[in-house]
């Protein structure tokens, strides 16, 4: 019971990440450098100097660590881009389909088939997307640049996954998000030297999402997924993150105001049918199985 009460508050601080992003008036490197940078001092202070446990050597199994790291840290760019840049609705729903393109990935690098249900998935996830994005392709003639840029985030959430899979073989999971928070962390200080962005004078408003970022999104939300992996089933954790956008919407309809376009309810239900023909007969024979034990 404690467990699933975590899962839901982990999934509730999830949901709270678009939301301290776009309430931010830092830019976007200087807001990950200093969520991450934070992350990474509070985590590093726990492992090696409360818990005193030893760095450890740097390997060949290191290098799935700074990639997972590394697309960690162009997911969250994107992320933050994308907050900063379309409605709050819109961004979580394209960045629901991140399940689907995860399955493509484990059949590209981990040779798992490509099945009848995963490419009806990926059909229903991109007329979602579409769907959502096609008034502004109308009026417009472009894609906004914040949808799109969720949807590479979607796609870099997925690799980053994919590589964070085989790291976690090989390391715990402190000392994995320890080295995924510090290459972050670096990757966008790297950013801040080539844009010029100042670290400093910002307002209150902007250091309270910092704060929010590191304390809910990353620890309450990322940390305890993580720890949770080894508790619960997963595929019913990532059906679980479906509600992500409903939560993110109702927290962006108090905070900013924001109204969900005509579009966005076909949308979601899309992306959630997507994902739940998916991983829907799994989840239902394992429930089937829990029910008759």
């Amino acid at each position: 019971m404690l467990r699933t009460l975590l899962y839901f508050l982990a999934l509730f601080c999830l949901a709270t990440s678009s939301n301290w992003a776009k309430l931010s008036h830092m830019p976007v490197e200087v807001l990950g450098f200093y969520r991450l940078g934070f992350a990474a001092l509070f985590l590093g202070l726990w492992i090696f100097i409360i818990k005193r446990i030893k760095m450890p050597v740097f390997d060949r199994q290191s290098f799935w660590v700074i990639v997972s790291g590394l697309l960690f840290f162009l997911h969250l760019w994107t992320f933050k881009y994308a907050a900063k840049n379309t409605s709050i609705s819109n961004g979580m729903i394209i960045f629901t389909s991140n399940p689907v393109w995860s399955s493509i990935g484990a059949v590209i690098f981990f040779k798992e088939k490509l099945s009848f249900r995963l490419i009806a998935s990926y059909v229903l996830a991109l007329i979602g997307v579409y769907l959502l994005v096609a008034p502004e392709l109308t009026m417009a003639g472009q894609l906004n640049k914040g949808d799109l840029a969720s949807l590479i985030s979607a796609i870099l959430f997925a690799g980053y996954m994919l590589t964070g899979k085989k790291a976690r073989r090989h390391y715990d999971n402190e000392l994995y998000a320890f080295g995924q928070y510090l290459i972050c962390a670096i990757a966008f200080a790297i950013c801040i030297l080539f844009t010029g962005n100042p670290v400093t004078g910002y307002d209150s408003v902007s250091w309270l999402a910092v704060a929010g970022l590191v304390l809910l999104p990353t620890f309450f939300g990322h940390f305890t997924f993580t720890y949770l992996v080894n508790y619960m089933d997963l595929n019913i954790m990532t059906c679980g993150k479906l509600i992500e956008p409903v939560l993110a919407s109702i927290l962006a309809a108090y905070m900013f105001n924001e109204k969900l376009s005509a579009q966005a309810p076909v949308a979601f239900a899309l992306t959630c049918g997507s994902v739940l023909l998916l991983f829907g007969p799994q989840l239902f024979n394992r429930l089937r199985k829990h029910s008759l034990r």
